[in-house]
């Protein structure tokens, strides 16, 4: 009944731009009026409004983007701006701006959005305006302007409504109403053609009509003139343009342009139903005129009869009969109690029309003049003003009142606060008149004087808020209502949302089904127990409690790529220029958007529709797709992901907690969104907790099937829940928490029983951390628990370094090692034989390995190869030392070998060094290099390692009695070591050298006689040399002259001999 078809037609204002950034307007001297609209490619809004007689502004606006340089303030000095003053027209390539002042017209062509872009389609986020170069125009061109010859100076004497529009050759044409009744039109040619300014004038035949025309009316001796135009609406039709004057006289006049003649006069007072006389005798002055065209029902007019008390639309159809006569047949009459009218729009169906009450509040109404039975017109809830007072509770501040979230986004707020509370506080101050006084009679005066603030802030509110026009726009019947500080529009009203938005008096009033009543009482119990009223608050319970929830940017967005969620808009380091201030806001900007217009368009292509949605159609599908993936039990899950992707965490965390106790959809998805919120609060256990409780869920649900890629990896083996342990891993892995790793990986290996592949991978996993926390024991128990081969020989090789870094070197060497001994000698000698020997330990790690297993003959093996090295590449004293040391040890471990096994084995020189696994080598031609031939294998027994040990003995006395000698003897043999050692004078280390090696005397004898020869001749003084290399010979200490010394050893070399 009633019920049904008012909620079906119910709207709703919304505000679109009043939180974009605040206009800066550019001055140009050349002003203008009125109350335009125009919309035209990519939903751009094209606005201008009044702010003084010559000043008009130009402002705008886009729906998919910000625009820059879009708001203009135009000035044309001691001209008035006429009503109707203002006319914007689209055509293919320009924009085309007309302008009517009492003494100017005035066309400012503009570059088309769509010719400044190349392209349909907007992806910018910020855009040029098409006002951007409108400082390059000259406007006082010819082309641009034109002074009226007929101008007078005065308002009174000025036209007293206009209009403007472009004809069908581009021609710019201007009616203005002059104080004669007649109607002047004035023509400039086509932007772009050369011409001349034509002027004609429609009007009565009579003479004295025509000489009273611009007399003043003191001189004519009367008031008014009946057919003074007071609205004026212009229609081009075929190859005529038809101007239509709603005059003082309440008579429609409308008059051919193309004959220069009136073809129809009607009476408007014949369609009221009572009181016309008193009405007629009182000229017209608030009566408007609106026109509407289309295919379908031809011209239709609405014409606005402002009369007190019993104003009234009346709706005309211009029908045309045979030799060019035309008569309006009526259609519709509509009656209103509001009194102040704004503006009004007629469109194919309905009349729009804003007014202001008694109250100076905003109301705006519509209804359809064809099938409307009742007179009843549809309701539009508008924005309501705020509360005249607050509520400042004792036990807070005054001064720090906010009423939302909302700032402009390019104003410092922390300076804006702080020049109004220094303000205030001076105000205060100023107004205190004694020097000591309580506390809580300071605090009132804080209220006091802040609420007269407020106050302020809400008279500027509504300055910002009154209205000033209203737009219907043809193409798509989108609803706008411009205010003087913002643009707000008008949305399809839901019947959850009209019946909660309604009063309480409107309810009762309808005619109620028992489900009907039984919802609003549900209603009203909603509102009794959230402690709100039936108001504008909350339109729907639960979206717009989300609408409300303020937006928290963090930076920290490295661990989501981790997820990979390739399908969603992941945040990137490009800032979005839209500003979102809620949620909700970012959700459809960075999600929602993309995915209703998909929906969208593709419900069109499968009804095959390809014709243009209107407004309402469009905005109540978008507003149902938005409600419905903001709805908890939406299975796509979109909401909750994008606030977890754009780290809105605390949102999130108390979205999860409204809805977590009766939302019985996507419940593992709610659990592993908890848990990544925890993550970022640094509960890592309850992070972990929810993970595992979101494992069950896997598979039965859209958002973690996504998340795991088991869509795409249908065709593998690999279990849904074992993907989402990788996945969680790789999370916890990229935060940096191992012991939940280690935790959540050993609890996914029960999972992967049957998959060595994915055991393989977990046990690598658990192994990792484990070192990496220090734990050697659990690492190496890992380690053997791997089953794969290859990765167990990757992560012994890891644990052999890491341990030999660390200087566990016990650790390492006490491991037991089943079944991997031979590759952790393997490691452990590439490891040796490819580092430097005098910054790494490697050989002597091998060689305490070996020791350990009381595997001697391999550890001597290790320390004579060690020993060879030490000889060949650092021939330093050093060097020479640690030779030493490694021949000593090798000796010690074959002593303890049974002499049928005290040998080793020695590969030829080069060979021992060539590590397992190189590249194979290229000569310099770039040739693979022949392989070589195989090398003899040499035996070393035990005297053969106790030779090498005498000569390398031998080597580090001689380095130590000279060292510059160290690096020539690191690479002498047994012969040369003989001579070194007799030049230097260390007889007893080259006799025992000779008898080790049993090699001739004869330089040993000689050198030394040549020695004592020498030393006879020697001074007292000169004793010292000679008594150093003594000393360096170890012989008894009961000879104490040198002589006896020298005897000594001369005897000792002929008893050799």
């Amino acid at each position: 009944g009633k019920m049904a078809g008012v909620l079906e037609r119910s709207y709703i204002e919304i505000c679109g731009f009043e939180r974009e950034s605040v206009l800066r307007f550019r001055q140009i001297t050349l002003n203008l009026v009125c109350l335009t609209f125009s919309i035209y490619a990519s939903a751009c809004l094209l606005f201008s409004r009044c702010t003084s007689g010559d000043t008009v502004q130009f402002v705008e606006q886009s729906l998919d983007t910000n625009l820059l340089n879009n708001a203009v303030r135009l000035r044309i000095p001691n001209c008035l701006l006429l009503p109707g003053g203002v006319c914007i027209q689209e055509t293919l390539n320009n924009i085309i701006i007309l302008i009517v002042t009492s003494q100017s017209v005035h066309r400012l062509v503009l570059p088309h959005p769509t010719r400044m872009y190349r392209s349909d389609l907007v992806t910018e986020l910020q855009m040029q305006s098409i006002f951007t170069d409108i400082g390059k125009l000259n406007l006082n061109e010819p082309a641009h302007s034109y002074v009226l010859p007929f101008a007078q100076g005065t308002q009174t004497t000025a036209p007293s409504t206009s209009a403007g529009w472009i004809s069908h050759q581009g021609e710019a044409l201007f009616a203005l109403a002059s104080p004669s009744g007649a109607i002047t039109v004035v023509t400039l040619p086509a932007h772009d053609q050369d011409g001349t300014v034509s002027i004609l004038e429609l009007k009565q035949s009579s003479m004295m009509q025509r000489l009273a025309g611009w007399m003043p009316t003191a001189i004519r001796g009367d008031q008014s003139i009946p057919d003074l135009a007071i609205s004026l609406a212009v229609h081009q039709l075929e190859d005529d343009t038809f101007i239509f004057a709603l005059c003082q006289d309440h008579k429609l006049r409308m008059w051919s342009l193309k004959h220069q003649m009136c073809l129809l006069v009607t009476d408007m007072l014949e369609y009221m139903p009572a009181g016309r006389g008193e009405v007629k005798a009182s000229p017209a002055l608030a009566h408007k005129l609106r026109l509407f065209f289309s295919s379908s029902i031809g011209l239709c007019l609405a014409i606005y009869l402002a009369v007190p008390k019993r104003s009234q639309f009346c709706v005309l159809q211009l029908v045309a009969s045979e030799n060019n006569r035309y008569s309006l047949d009526h259609i519709s009459t509509l009656f209103t109690t509001q009194e102040t009218l704004v503006d009004f729009v007629l469109t194919a169906t309905d009349i729009w029309a804003v007014w202001l009450d008694n109250d100076n509040q905003t109301v705006v109404k519509y209804i359809s003049f064809e099938h409307n039975t009742t007179g009843m017109w549809n309701q539009v809830f508008v924005q309501p003003s705020p509360e005249e007072e607050v509520h400042v509770g004792e036990d807070q501040d005054p001064r720090i009142y906010k009423r939302d979230t909302e700032r402009y986004s390019d104003l410092s707020w922390e300076e804006l606060k702080k020049e109004v509370t220094v303000t205030v506080e001076n105000e205060l101050q100023g107004s205190v008149t004694e020097y000591e006084f309580c506390q809580e009679d300071y605090r009132l005066l804080q209220v006091e004087f802040w609420s007269k603030f407020y106050a302020c802030c809400l008279q500027y509110q509504d300055v910002l808020s009154t209205p000033l026009a209203l737009h219907i726009s043809p193409a798509t019947a989108m609803v706008c209502v411009l205010k003087k500080g913002f643009v707000s529009f008008l949305l399809p009203c839901f019947a959850i949302d009209h019946l909660y938005l309604s009063s309480d008096d409107y309810l009762i009033s309808e005619e109620e089904t028992p489900i009907t009543a039984c919802f609003i009482k549900i209603l009203h119990r909603l509102s009794v127990y959230f402690g709100l009223s039936l108001s504008y608050k909350i339109v729907t319970v639960f979206t717009y409690f989300m609408c409300y929830l303020s937006l928290f940017r963090n930076a920290d967005l490295q661990h989501l790529s981790v997820l990979e969620l390739s399908d969603s808009t992941t945040p990137t380091s490009r800032r979005s220029v839209l500003n979102p201030q809620t949620v909700v806001e970012l959700f459809y900007q960075n999600v929602a958007r993309k995915a209703i217009m998909s929906q969208i368009f593709s419900q069109q292509d499968v009804e095959g529709n390809q014709t243009m949605l209107h407004w309402s159609q469009m905005i109540s599908s978008v507003l149902t797709l938005l409600c419905q993936f903001l709805w908890p039990s939406n299975p796509s899950f979109l909401f909750p992901e994008c606030l977890m992707l754009n780290c809105q965490y605390t949102q999130l965390q108390e979205y999860v907690r409204l809805v977590g106790p009766w939302c019985q959809v996507n419940v593992g998805s709610y659990r592993f969104v908890l848990g990544h919120c925890y993550l970022a609060s640094g509960e890592g256990q309850k992070a972990l907790q929810c993970f595992q409780e979101a494992a069950a869920e896997v598979d039965k649900e859209e958002f973690l099937m996504k998340l795991t890629g088991s869509v795409e990896e249908a065709a593998t083996t690999t279990a849904p829940r074992l993907l989402y342990y990788n996945k969680v891993l790789r999370l916890l892995e990229d935060i940096g928490l191992p012991e939940l790793v280690i935790h959540l990986a050993t609890l996914a290996i029960s999972e992967a029983a049957n998959d060595e592949r994915i055991q393989a991978a977990l046990w690598t996993r658990i192994f990792k951390h484990h070192l990496d926390l220090g734990h050697n024991s659990q690492a190496y128990e890992a380690l053997t628990q791997n089953p794969d081969s290859s990765r167990q020989l990757d992560c012994l090789r890891q644990l052999v370094v890491v341990l030999c870094e660390r200087a566990q070197l016990r650790d390492l060497v006490q491991f037991s090692f089943v079944n991997l001994h031979d590759e952790v000698v393997s490691i452990i000698e590439s490891r040796a034989r490819a580092v430097d020997l005098m910054t790494h330990n490697y050989y002597e790690l091998l060689y305490a390995f070996h020791i350990n297993r009381h595997n001697y003959r391999k550890a001597g093996t290790v320390m004579f190869e060690y020993g060879m090295r030490l000889g060949r590449e650092v021939r330093t004293l050093r060097g020479l030392q640690k030779q030493v040391n490694c021949y000593l040890a090798a000796l010690s471990c074959l002593r303890l070998v049974h002499p049928d096994y005290a040998w080793i084995v020695q590969p030829s020189s080069g060979a021992a060094y060539e590590r397992p696994g190189t590249s194979p080598k290229r000569n310099y031609d770039g040739e693979f290099a022949a392989n070589p031939v195989s090398q003899q294998i040499d035996i070393l027994e035990l005297k053969d390692l106790e030779k090498e040990y005498v000569l390398a003995r031998s080597r580090l006395t001689l380095a130590q009695q000279d060292p510059p000698s160290a690096a020539i003897a690191g690479g002498a043999s047994s012969q040369e070591m003989v001579a070194l050692l007799v030049q230097t004078g260390l007889f007893d280390t080259a006799l025992t050298l000779c008898q080790t090696f049993n090699l001739s005397l004869t330089p040993v004898f000689e050198g030394l006689t040549f020695k004592c020869i020498k030393l006879q001749y020697k001074g007292d003084r000169e004793q010292t040399e000679v008594w150093n290399w003594l000393a360096a010979n170890q012989l008894p200490t009961v000879i104490t002259t040198k002589e006896s010394r020298s005897v000594k050893i001369l005897l000792d070399l002929d008893h050799c001999d």
